[in-house]
């Protein structure tokens, strides 16, 4: 699909990763957590540490001052709606956005929102990752930015990075998978990784590439077989829309290889 590389990138690579940690303190959207860059950035100098209380239980470690207490309902909505496990397959960026995305309008008087997020970050971590959480060196963490490169590192680690990638860029149909699973396992692929740093055309080519040879045939008759001529927003919106009536277009691949079965088997049959 080389015809689709002059579109314009819609997961350009990141500049500034500080910038990103920024945005994700304030609750904003991003589509890019370079993880790799961000770890390898040295902290810069800070001034004091933000205030907040001590961590839930008496072993963890005192990050900052205690001279705030917070509320209760917070804790409660924190403890309630985002928990993080620690367990193989927890997602961990996916855990900071929840968790950005259930505070973003919790305010104290007096209070920082990175003293707030960073004193009830301990409340969503249950099992594991609270055990992991007490066993921080004391008064290793000043600040939320602090607190979302060590859990990182931990639960997101440049390994898993490269595992998750490898299930992108080696995507390939299953056995009588349909276009809706196959599509729908794709994109929780890509939801997993979001510094995978790939171009949506390269998204686009990747997937169709790793498609059964019926099914590239069904796609190409849905766009009027000019698919490898449109943009990859035009590609991504098709697919979408193919997958949202999926009952049809993958009864009509079934049916499409199912025939190709029969002919395979005549033309075999009459050489014999």
């Amino acid at each position: 699909m080389s015809t689709l590389s002059t579109s314009s990138n819609l997961f350009s690579p990141l500049r500034d990763p500080e910038i990103l940690i920024r945005r994700r303190n304030l609750g904003e959207p991003s589509s890019i957590f370079d993880f790799e860059e961000v770890m390898s950035i040295p902290r810069k100098n800070q001034g004091p540490p933000p205030a907040g209380p001590p961590p839930p239980n008496n072993n963890g470690p005192p990050q900052v001052a205690t001279n705030f207490g917070l509320r209760h309902h917070m804790i409660q909505q924190v403890h309630n709606t985002c928990q993080f496990h620690g367990l193989p397959g927890d997602d961990a960026n996916r855990h900071i956005d929840k968790f950005l995305e259930i505070t973003q309008h919790m305010k104290q008087n007096g209070v920082s929102d990175d003293a707030l997020h960073l004193s009830l970050f301990p409340y969503s971590l249950t099992r594991h990752a609270i055990a992991w959480y007490d066993r921080l060196l004391r008064n290793s963490i000043h600040s939320f930015d602090d607190m979302m490169r060590k859990f990182l590192l931990k639960y997101f680690p440049p390994s898993m990075v490269t595992k998750l990638r490898n299930e992108i860029t080696k995507f390939e149909q299953k056995t009588h998978e349909s276009l809706f699973k196959a599509w729908e396992r794709y994109k929780l692929s890509i939801d997993r990784c979001p510094n995978h740093n790939m171009l949506l055309v390269t998204q686009i080519d990747t997937f169709y590439n790793g498609l059964t040879l019926n099914h590239r045939d069904t796609i190409n008759a849905a766009a009027g077989r000019t698919f490898m001529q449109k943009t990859p927003e035009e590609c991504y919106q098709l697919i979408e829309n193919m997958t949202a009536h999926h009952n049809h277009w993958d009864t009509l691949a079934t049916r499409d290889e199912t025939s190709e079965n029969i002919s395979s088997t005549t033309t075999s049959m009459t050489v014999s």
